[in-house]
């Protein structure tokens, strides 16, 4: 199984500890200790291939359809109601943000896809277009967020916000995976469908355990990272946490 990204989160377990001693007799005595310490734990989200990506991109469809069903939204439909009521959107706005947001979906397909591959495996071609990928995909977000920022919350609650949460969180449950010492690899939130380890995640949530807290706030974030193509090797993540680090 390839890695997208490694990283490590401590998690207090308790393990057992011999302490040696001399009694009276000079004689050695080994007691055996329960204590409790913070022990680093492998994690790592695995390189998503292709057959990841279709499902994926069935479950992104059918909850745009659900949410759309249900009464939300769309973003251009949004847009338009806002301009047709005189509200803050002027025609120009409007073009602008489609146009941006369709780019940036199709360039993030078009960098997942090539991510797929090695970087050593990648023709000349291939690693020139990658790169540009970025360049545009961090261009383009730049521009929607700006424009967002601006417009406060309008678009929060969309088909389109609703079922890229929902894809965000099928992708943590999926790419999520635990390596104990022995190098044996586990899925974090167990095997079977989206609903089944959905019923894991949240029955982990409600025992309010810090280790899991922690593991799931940084799962749900990486993850995030890589969906919205800004990461998808070890270095850019590492740069990435790097970067936030030192803002904060």
């Amino acid at each position: 199984m390839k890695k997208l990204f490694e990283f490590k989160i401590n998690k207090e377990v308790e393990i057992e500890e011999i302490e040696s001693s001399t009694n009276e007799k000079g004689e050695e005595v080994k007691t055996i200790k329960k204590v409790k310490k913070q022990t680093p734990q492998k994690l790592f989200l695995r390189k998503p291939n292709r057959i990841m990506f279709d499902e994926a991109e069935l479950f992104y469809g059918v909850r745009l359809s659900e949410g759309i069903k249900a009464g939300l939204l769309t973003k251009a439909l949004l847009a338009k109601r806002f301009v047709d009521d005189g509200g803050v959107f002027s025609e120009k706005d409007k073009e602008e943000y489609a146009t941006s947001y369709m780019k940036l979906f199709n360039l993030q397909n078009d960098f997942q896809r090539l991510s797929i591959k090695d970087e050593s495996t990648r023709s000349e071609d291939e690693k020139e277009k990658y790169k540009k990928l970025i360049e545009e995909i961090n261009d383009t977000r730049n521009k929607i967020q700006d424009y967002e920022m601006a417009q406060a919350s309008l678009f929060d609650q969309t088909a389109e916000n609703r079922a890229r949460n929902k894809t965000v969180l099928w992708w943590v449950l999926n790419l999520s995976f635990q390596e104990d010492e022995s190098g044996n690899v586990n899925p974090v939130f167990g095997d079977g469908s989206f609903e089944e380890k959905l019923k894991f995640y949240d029955a982990a949530e409600e025992k309010s355990d810090p280790f899991f807290e922690e593991l799931a706030k940084k799962l749900v974030l990486y993850t995030t990272f890589w969906y919205m193509g800004r990461a998808s090797t070890q270095a850019e993540f590492e740069k990435i946490l790097e970067s936030e680090t030192k803002e904060s």
